[in-house]
């Protein structure tokens, strides 16, 4: 029988500067950010973000209305903060409990 396969977590290419985004913003906790200035903030485009919200691996959205979506800074940080690791060996190491 064949060994059980794992979901490996997704790398994304902004893992790698995660805690210097993090360390950049500025605003309120509670400030509600546009997917555009979600975007320019993470410094990819719009388009990653919408996708990343539809396949879950994006930060935490409130949806506001059919077409209003918007993401607290504080969600969005949390979301990095979580993305941050030491090593890509730690990375390695959280891929593989998940």
């Amino acid at each position: 029988m064949a060994p059980e396969k794992r979901p490996r977590e997704r790398s994304l290419h902004l893992d790698r500067r995660a805690h210097l985004i993090a360390g950049e913003s500025t605003g309120g906790d509670d400030d509600l950010l546009s997917t555009i200035q979600l975007a320019a903030m993470l410094g990819v485009s719009t388009q990653w973000v919408e996708i990343g919200r539809s396949k879950n691996f994006g930060p935490r959205f409130v949806r506001i209305g059919p077409k209003r979506i918007r993401y607290r800074r504080a969600d969005v940080l949390a979301w990095l903060k979580s993305r941050t690791h030491q090593s890509t060996s730690q990375y390695s190491k959280r891929a593989e409990v998940a």
